[in-house]
């Protein structure tokens, strides 16, 4: 080895020491990079159909996957990440057009703008309790999508969330929230209801019910109902835009907001018990009576 190459090779040994950073892996079709006593995910390599990512990489945990870091992989379908990750990126998934679904770990407290922008095949999503914010364009585009149910720490619903989000048709949106952005439900034209609960104090232009029309302006969407309680924002909101308005509660709502398909008859507890003391004494019944004829 030469005495240039020695200390280049220390130099290098000496500067990710320092940083607390080493060069960047790749293993399994993802590459990261350890910062501190942090693993964090930053791209990909090939075309994965399917990732799943440890909990942790070279003893380190894995905590946040780095901005872009699955730009455009088009091929990507399904990926699996660690309980360990609290940080999405901006546009980390952004335009992952085969992704069907996504099942965010219960520890992610940030999801940066753009997230999961034009994946238009995604179609299922849990977002996680430590969620309080969904911020910019987060689920932009995403024309698979049919339901959304939001976790109830959720506070903010930033502009153009859910823009674009053509097969949206029920929304579920939990009775902490405060704000709704500009446009978050733009150009949703499945979506023909939506209630809002009464702790929302700002609703800001075209949040819901509106579609582009032909001059480039916003145009209401016919027979869009807001429903929420008298003297609340989402009254406001409807009277401001004239749409029809529906008192509701919350209760109410939340069940009328699934999907025909997850909707389940709802039988009373009360009913349930008589049926089973009904079916008991007639179990009973029957055994005194085979008793007796066997005398």
């Amino acid at each position: 080895m030469s005495r240039f190459t020695a200390i280049l090779s220390a130099f290098l040994l000496f500067f990710c020491f320092f940083s607390g950073t080493l060069p960047e892996e790749k293993a399994d079709g993802y590459e990261y990079t350890i910062i501190g006593e942090r693993a964090i995910i930053t791209g990909y390599t090939g075309t994965p159909s399917y990732i799943g990512i440890p909990d942790t990489l070279e003893g380190y945990p894995v905590t946040e996957i780095r901005d872009n870091a699955f730009y455009q992989c088009t091929s990507l379908r399904s990926i699996s990440l660690p309980d360990s990750v609290t940080v999405l990126g901006h546009h980390c998934f952004y335009a992952c057009s085969s992704l069907e679904s996504i099942v965010l770990p219960p520890g992610t407290k940030e999801i940066g703008m753009g997230c999961f922008c034009g994946c238009t095949s995604l179609s299922a999503v849990s977002l996680p309790q430590a969620l309080s914010v969904l911020p910019d364009s987060c689920f932009r585009a995403c024309t698979s999508l049919s339901d959304i149910v939001m976790p109830p720490d959720i506070v903010t619903i930033e502009k153009f969330c859910f823009s674009g989000c053509t097969g949206l048709k029920y929304v579920s949106l939990n009775s902490g929230l405060e704000s709704i952005g500009e446009y978050a439900f733009y150009m949703c034209p499945s979506l023909e209801s939506i209630y809002i609960p009464e702790t929302v104090r700002g609703i800001d232009c075209c949040a819901a019910g509106f579609t582009p029309g032909n001059d480039g302006e916003c145009n209401r969407s016919d027979g869009f109902t807001v429903l929420g309680g008298l003297d609340s924002a989402a009254m406001d909101y409807a009277e401001t835009n004239g749409f029809a308005f529906t008192e509701a509660s919350e209760a109410v709502q939340a069940f009328s907001e699934l999907p025909p398909d997850k909707q389940q008859d709802s039988i009373p507890p009360a009913l349930i018990a008589a049926g089973m003391m009904m079916f008991l004494i007639l179990f009973i019944v029957v055994l005194k009576l085979t008793k007796n004829s066997e005398h």
